[in-house]
């Protein structure tokens, strides 16, 4: 399962979001502005937005181009 941490009026986010929508991933977004996922982000010492979190693969990342590198490699 993707999870994908953002925030609102984040550029990287949309960058991330609109990359998702091209290769029709499917992800769950959660947004900090909800404390639970703010919390939940704040567990995996996050300091940026956008966060994956790659349940499956036991994945985390914080950097836009280094998450969609990942999705294209791993072709999700």
């Amino acid at each position: 399962m993707l999870i994908l941490y953002t925030k609102d009026n984040c550029e990287y986010c949309a960058k991330v979001k609109n990359e998702f929508a091209n290769r029709s991933i499917s992800y769950e977004d959660r947004n900090i502005k909800n404390g639970e996922f703010l919390k939940e982000v704040q567990g995996y010492n996050a300091r940026t937005m956008p966060f994956l979190v790659d349940t499956s693969a036991n994945v985390q990342m914080g950097n836009s181009d280094e998450i969609i590198d990942y999705i294209r490699e791993y072709s999700f």
